[in-house]
């Protein structure tokens, strides 16, 4: 699909730092690009078709297609469809990049919610999982995962990097041993 596909590889799990999204990404503008574009006032559904990119702060959605669900004219859920889909954040407190993968993304704003299907992936400074259905509370730093029925994604798989060294303090002219 373009190059956003390409060096994403999944969100995250596991690490005590906050991953919700920050009060800056909710204040900034939504930018949506796509090759088309559909709205339907009554239903409040605006539909985006072929590469899809949407941007707001840290966030970035990346898919072919996206459907944007409106509740009293703000945004409350998008769904994106892609083979994968991908959804990325980099707070920029943590600088963490957390990283979804997944043929659908819900991503519900109200209650900090994503919840991954299909070939779904969540990674975070190197720890990954992988299922068939993730759920990611963004909030509360919770995630369920399941396998599904097909064939090579029965089972979950988690992936947990080594631990790293610490880096030098500030005051140290020393390097850290491996």
């Amino acid at each position: 699909m373009n190059h956003f596909k390409r060096i994403t590889t999944c969100l995250l799990l596991l690490c005590s730092i906050p991953a919700q999204a920050l009060p800056d990404d909710r204040q900034q503008s939504i930018t949506i690009e796509s090759d088309s574009a559909e709205r339907n006032n009554k239903s409040g559904l605006t539909e985006y078709l072929g590469n899809v990119i949407i941007r707001q702060g840290s966030v970035l959605i990346d898919a072919d297609r996206v459907t944007i669900h409106y509740k009293d004219n703000k945004v409350s859920r998008i769904i994106s469809r892609g083979t994968p889909a991908s959804y990325q954040q980099q707070p920029q407190a943590q600088g963490v990049m957390v990283i979804a993968r997944g043929e659908v993304i819900e991503y519900l704003l109200a209650s900090d919610q994503i919840n991954l299907k299909n070939n779904a992936s969540l990674s975070r400074n190197g720890t990954l999982i992988k299922g068939e259905r993730i759920t990611y509370d963004l909030k509360n730093e919770t995630w369920k995962a399941k396998g599904g029925d097909r064939a090579n994604q029965k089972r979950i798989q988690l992936v947990i990097p080594p631990s790293t060294q610490e880096a030098p303090t500030a005051d140290s002219n020393q390097e850290t041993q491996p």
